[in-house]
């Protein structure tokens, strides 16, 4: 009995589209751990935290993105990946990224720093750790020849972006 090899996988992040494709094996970051998805796998619905999505395509082809969290669900045939926003991994500005992790250390390390301003200082901190091990990663991936295949991660530029004053929302 021939076994279907692949599944599709749909990527969106609040920009549209991300990816969408057949894929043979999907390794997302969960809340909980990391999961592997072959075909076949399960239902199961999701919290996901920043981390490496790793897809690796029919062809053999490995494509690797970041996702800053979001929610999974998987299907036996289908995986969707709602994600709060998502960059290729050679897009990450590590010293973009080494500076935001010395702010949130920064306001992590005051004594009298308000539980809002604190709670957003960690999650700044988990997440831009994340880039950088993600970097790392893909940095070795691409140093033993592993490549991201052919295809096109460009999005087209965001028009008519509405100005959101935060500090409105947050009063």
């Amino acid at each position: 009995m021939q076994q279907n090899r692949t599944f599709r996988l749909n990527v969106v992040d609040v920009h549209g589209e991300v990816y969408t494709g057949m894929a043979r094996f999907v390794a997302v970051p969960a809340e909980l751990g990391e999961i592997g998805i072959l075909p076949g796998h399960a239902p199961l619905l999701s919290g996901l935290r920043p981390g490496e999505l790793r897809i690796t395509q029919p062809d053999g082809q490995t494509q690797i993105l970041f996702l800053e969290g979001g929610m999974l669900e998987i299907q036996p045939d289908i995986v969707t990946i709602l994600a709060d926003a998502s960059l290729r991994i050679s897009d990450i500005n590590i010293h973009e990224s080494r500076e935001r992790i010395k702010d949130a250390q920064s306001t992590l390390a005051k004594r009298a720093v308000p539980a809002m301003d604190f709670a957003r200082a960690e999650l700044e901190l988990q997440r831009e750790v994340a880039k950088l091990h993600a970097y790392q990663r893909y940095q070795i991936h691409e140093q033993r020849g592993g490549g991201t295949g052919n295809y096109n991660w460009e999005r087209p530029a965001l028009q008519n972006v509405p100005k959101v004053n935060v500090q409105e929302l947050e009063d």
